[in-house]
């Protein structure tokens, strides 16, 4: 990698912990394409464990009433952390390009989320089953690519007008859904995987980048955020599309 890709990709890294700290979501879905682009989907999970830990635990520390709504919301957190186990052990074996267009799909799903809304409006009507539905696909697809917050978002926006609420059971289900993935990827990692000079650079950025995020939380619109990761997500869902179909058409 060189030196100006290397610089790029820290300061793209700094922006997704800036964004987690300013939204309180979105740093394991926006850091992981960044880092798919250079390293193959495995070890760009892998790169992003700690990290996240980190930015998720801080996002934590920062609520109130974390016993009471965790409670609350129960069945969705559980059931998350229960299919991130899946999602994992498939990381483990499944084609790392099927898994990247997987991602860009999530990404997809993520932007034009309101074209679904009918879909998810009706099924909300059963609050049990739209948990466990919701709440598998989201453990699921989370546990293999990261990207928990689509789906997951979809879900709390229906269910909950708090952004309290959304911040405190989006970031507790990142937290469950990381603490899955350890669990599977302890036994399936070797010193390659885990790079750590390239960890430590980016658990610094990842910081750094939430640090300004506080600082910035209660200054900016987050309707301005929200565009911008629209337009982010966007140009990440094309790439990694590309990548994705690009590289199993040559191995065809």
């Amino acid at each position: 990698m060189t030196i100006e890709l290397l610089i790029i990709g820290l300061l793209l890294i700094l922006i997704a912990g800036s964004v987690h700290g300013a939204l309180g979501f979105g740093f394991p879905m926006l850091s992981t394409p960044v880092l798919a682009l250079a390293y193959d989907l495995k070890t760009a999970v892998v790169l992003t464990i700690i990290p996240s830990l980190v930015v998720i635990i801080a996002s934590l520390l920062n609520c109130r009433d974390l016993i009471a709504t965790i409670r609350r919301y129960s069945l969705i957190i559980s059931t998350v952390a229960a299919a991130s186990l899946l999602g994992a052990w498939v990381l483990t074996w499944a084609n790392p390009n099927i898994l990247k267009l997987l991602l860009a799909l999530s990404i997809f799903l993520y932007l034009f989320s309101n074209n679904i809304k009918q879909y998810s409006s009706h099924l909300a009507g059963h609050p049990v089953l739209f948990a466990l539905v919701m709440g598998s696909l989201a453990g699921s697809i989370g546990g293999a690519t990261n990207a928990v917050a689509p789906i997951l978002m979809i879900y709390l926006l229906e269910v909950s007008k708090s952004t309290k609420e959304i911040i405190i059971v989006s970031n507790t289900c990142f937290l469950l859904s990381k603490l899955m993935q350890i669990a599977i990827l302890a036994t399936h990692l070797t010193t390659d995987d885990i790079q750590p000079s390239a960890l430590v650079m980016i658990s610094l950025a990842a910081c750094i980048g939430l640090m300004v995020g506080f600082s910035i939380k209660n200054k900016i619109n987050a309707e301005s955020y929200k565009v911008i990761i629209r337009y982010v997500l966007s140009l990440f869902m094309c790439v990694l599309g590309y990548q994705g179909i690009s590289n199993l058409a040559l191995s065809l």
